[in-house]
Parts: structure tokens; C-alpha cells; sequence
């Protein structure tokens, strides 16, 4: 598995946020959740960045 890590800014803070996911399509579907969840939570202006990829066992 590989940890894809995404930056998160809600405009107040920058949040790092880690998802586990065996490619970059299962990644971006479980972030785009993650926006859909945050949006009901009154973080009208969302801004997501990928950082890039954490391997296991490397």
C-alpha cells in the first residue's frame, strides 16, 4: 500500500492529511469524500494540494 498525502487548507489552517490507497485514482475519490464532508462543515473555500507519495517498505 502507499500513503498518498494531501494538503488540506480550510483558509484558518493548513491540515496534512494522509490516505491509504493502492493507486492515485483511489486516492483522489477518498479526498474528494473527505472535500464533500468538509464543505457540509462550513469550510465553504477548500483548497487541496497533493504533497506526494509515502511507499511501505522502501
Amino acid at each position: 500500500m502507499k500513503h498518498f498525502v494531501f494538503l488540506i487548507d480550510t483558509g484558518n489552517e493548513t491540515i496534512e492529511h494522509k490516505i491509504n490507497a493502492s493507486g492515485m485514482t483511489d486516492a483522489l475519490n477518498r479526498i474528494k469524500d473527505i472535500q464533500k464532508n468538509l464543505k457540509k462543515e462550513k469550510h465553504p473555500q477548500l483548497k487541496i494540494k497533493f504533497k506526494g507519495v509515502i511507499y511501505e517498505n522502501a
